[in-house]
């Protein structure tokens, strides 16, 4: 009878153990699955943070491709604007030469002017004293004839 009792004891704590041991092993998968889950997860997240970082250097790429353009055509524009400038500086000084040149010319002319002024002045002066003399010399010529 003790016999059937151990064996009855060993029966019951058998299928106990066996009972924990399925729900060990029941455990033990859940926790599996969701190490793997958790791991396929990570996994996921990590390709996308990959992508998007990919993404990024990709813009930043195009960033830095569009700010050298930007960069060289700046150059450009001040380039243009230094040689726009000099063009100016370089008319405003042929400017102030030519109205330079003007004055000169205007003070020609004004002299000019003068001296044609003296001139016929200077010639109606000599035509009256020439009318002047030839009106005496008329005058001594007609006595004597």
């Amino acid at each position: 009878m003790v016999r059937n009792v151990i064996i009855a004891v060993l029966a019951v704590a058998t299928a106990v153990l066996a009972y924990e041991y399925g729900q060990a092993t029941k455990a033990l998968d859940q926790q599996s699955q969701l190490v793997i889950e958790t791991r396929e997860k990570a996994e996921k997240e990590l390709q996308s943070l990959r992508d998007k970082l990919a993404a990024e250097e990709r813009a930043r790429q195009v960033a830095e491709k569009d700010a050298k353009a930007v960069s060289a055509k700046l150059a450009e524009e001040q380039t243009a604007r230094d040689a726009a400038e000099q063009s100016a500086k370089a008319a405003n000084e042929r400017l102030t030469q030519v109205q330079n040149a003007l004055t000169n010319a205007e003070q020609a002319v004004r002299d000019a002017q003068e001296s044609l002024n003296k001139a016929l002045k200077e010639r109606d002066q000599a035509l009256e004293a020439l009318a002047k003399e030839r009106g005496r010399t008329s005058g001594q010529q007609k006595p004597a004839g």
